[in-house]
């Protein structure tokens, strides 16, 4: 793979997904599980209205509209019904479906002083669309008082070198 890699772990140090931003088209993001298989991915859908798609297994699960924001409070993720609502600049959020709390995200310092994002999912089954979910607010948002990276262009918020991924069950 070239691009670059951002390797998700639990608490334990182990190695649970690992993203891929492609070289060529930063705007496709895929996630393998720790054998190496894809499992989903983040693509542009539709560049003249800034909307992505959230695929896994082949399938979408989700589309994001991406508009120029200062202060977002709520996405919503169409198909799986899921509402992200919190302070997604700093990435400090929690996503709720029919009112029941799926994931928080929270930004985090990693253990040699890194940092991170805490990424809480209650149901391993949650876990490729919540991480996916996790890596494109975290990598798409713009804040207004960054400069865009040179090679990329695209605004990137942060560049966290890895996830802390926590599953309740």
């Amino acid at each position: 793979m070239v691009g670059n890699i951002l390797v998700v772990t639990n608490q334990n140090k182990e190695t649970i997904f690992i993203a891929s931003r492609d070289k060529d088209n930063p705007f496709l993001i895929q996630l393998y599980n720790r054998l190496n298989t894809k499992i989903g991915e983040i693509k542009l859908k539709n560049n003249f209205l800034k909307i992505y798609s959230i695929e896994t297994n082949g399938k979408e699960v989700a589309t994001i509209n991406a508009l120029p924001m200062i202060d977002m409070k709520y996405v919503y993720l169409s198909k799986i019904n899921w509402n992200i609502i919190g302070n997604l600049v700093v990435s400090n959020y929690h996503v709720t479906q029919a009112g029941e709390e799926i994931m928080k995200v929270q930004p985090t310092i990693m253990s040699q002083g890194h940092p991170g994002l805490e990424i809480d999912i209650d149901e391993m089954d949650n876990g490729p669309v919540g991480t996916m979910v996790a890596i494109f607010l975290d990598r798409y948002i713009k804040v207004p008082s960054l400069k865009p990276e040179t090679d990329v262009d695209i605004g990137f918020k942060s560049k966290l070198s890895f996830f802390n991924f926590k599953n309740k069950c």
